[in-house]
């Protein structure tokens, strides 16, 4: 099959569930090529990228780039543009001129399907393309493009027009039918996944490492960062040799590094930043238990279901997390891990003291944690139910 992926912008650190998905599409032998609405300026990127040449496969607006990039900063994730009318037209119009780009590309490509991922201004674009090139179109739903004061007009319009809808989570697929009346047939559930090279670590050599703690996450609210930290707090006295170990940059770095401050978690808190992936599997293996204290934020955005919580339970390794959205869907609640109240930072700081205190709890968690992501969140399986759903609008297309 001919697949063209629609993405704000390629490659992207924290989006692996995205390079995950190609990288399975490539194995199978499929034709992946990729349309970047804007350039990445990260500086540390994914290895498959070098590895499977991605790349090679990805096609940028060969003009204006810089003026995208900022375009791209500004669009609101909820719609192809924001609220604001005068932003909202050029941002529009931006995703209208590179449709059209795209368009070209993808009728000399011959391609079968159309794939966005966020319900955003790839979507949008998406749309537009399949418009122009008469190619049949799908996307993606994750979390911050349908949570955050989602715009529901332009949701709606896109899932009319799309072939079909693909979400990561049974909670989004009700989520969305409510909010935009689309037929839940037309709404498929596919997971965001690992990779199988996660299948290969082995921790049997950390038994012995009781106290550290690790996070990976990008540093914004709904990741609950703060409450991470402040359940340390409270665990200082009692494990005065506890670390927390956060990986990842964001907006809140300040903020986090103040609060860090205040409290006197020098010696307790490090904040990493971006990794490469040699150092985040370090970081793993180092790791006694993983969090990930996700909240809501005032606007309603919230995590689907966390990519880095897969990582670490494919690895054997505890985590904590809150029962919002659909987290509950991979953490079975003192199975395959532990789930407390968002915000709530004595339930956290408790529920970490019990994989510190209790080994054999700790390591029967991981092992069934790593068990519930092979079984529910594997790759192959995902990959394969999303070609089914591309099989049946080509199939509709062409009958």
């Amino acid at each position: 099959m001919k697949i063209g992926y629609v993405l704000p912008v390629f490659p992207k650190l924290s989006e692996t569930f995205v390079m995950n998905e190609i990288v399975e599409l490539i194995h199978r032998k499929h034709e992946v090529n990729i349309f970047s609405i804007s350039r990445s300026n990260e500086k540390i990127i994914q290895p498959e990228v070098k590895a499977y040449n991605v790349t090679a496969r990805t096609h940028y607006l060969p003009f204006l780039s810089k003026l995208a990039q900022t375009q791209m900063n500004l669009i609101s994730p909820n719609g192809a543009g924001g609220r604001n009318s005068g932003l909202a037209m050029a941002q529009r119009l931006y995703c209208v001129v590179a449709a059209r780009f795209f368009a070209r590309i993808a009728r000399q490509l011959d391609l079968d399907i159309i794939h966005a991922h966020f319900a955003n201004q790839a979507t949008y674009t998406a749309m537009l393309i399949s418009k122009y090139a008469g190619i049949p179109f799908t996307f993606t739903a994750h979390a911050v493009d349908i949570f955050d004061s989602p715009d529901i007009d332009s949701l709606r319009e896109k899932t009319a027009k799309a072939s079909a809808i693909i979400t990561i989570s049974y909670f989004n697929k009700n989520y969305i039918h409510k909010l935009t009346g689309t037929d839940l047939k037309k709404i498929h559930v596919i997971r965001a996944c690992v990779l199988d090279k996660f299948k290969d670590f082995n921790r049997e050599t950390q038994k012995g490492n009781r106290k550290q703690i690790l996070t990976v996450a990008r540093l914004v609210k709904k990741k609950g960062i703060r409450y991470g930290i402040l359940a340390v707090k409270r665990l200082a006295e009692k494990f005065p040799d506890i670390e927390y170990r956060i990986v990842g940059s964001g907006p809140l770095r300040a903020e986090l590094d103040s609060l860090v401050e205040s409290l006197n978690l020098e010696n307790n808190v490090r904040m990493l930043g971006d990794l490469d992936a040699s150092s985040l599997m370090s970081e793993f293996g180092k790791a006694t238990l993983f969090i990930l204290p996700c909240v809501r934020t005032a606007t309603g955005d919230m995590d689907g279901i966390p990519v880095s919580l897969m990582e670490a339970m494919r690895l054997g390794i505890p985590v904590i997390s809150t029962s919002i959205s659909g987290i509950s869907e991979l953490i079975e609640n003192g199975r395959s891990g532990l789930l407390v109240e968002e915000k709530n930072v004595v339930q956290l700081a408790g529920a970490i003291e019990i994989i510190l205190l209790k080994e054999d709890f700790a390591f029967r968690v991981g092992d069934e944690g790593s068990k519930k992501v092979e079984e529910s969140f594997n790759i192959h399986k995902e990959v394969g139910k999303l070609l089914k759903v591309w099989d049946a609008v080509r199939d509709h297309r062409t009958s």
